[in-house]
């Protein structure tokens, strides 16, 4: 596995995927608990693959308009 397939398969907690996010962990937990971010709960933990968090935010991306 090369350095790029191991970041994609990063771990982030709260915390880290909040601070990759540049989102407070509170906004965080509330996306999560609402289903609108992708996640994994394991036990009272919830942790984020930082590739899923880098493809969601990509498809929230608006295109611009054209002029």
């Amino acid at each position: 596995m090369d350095e790029t397939e191991k970041e994609n398969m990063e771990l982030l907690s709260v915390e880290e995927a909040a601070a990759y996010l540049k989102f407070s962990t509170t906004f965080l937990y509330r996306l999560a608990r609402e289903k609108k971010i992708p996640h994994v709960n394991y036990g009272r933990h919830i942790i984020f693959r930082k590739s899923d968090l880098y493809n969601w935010l990509g498809s929230m991306v608006c295109p611009a308009m054209e002029v």
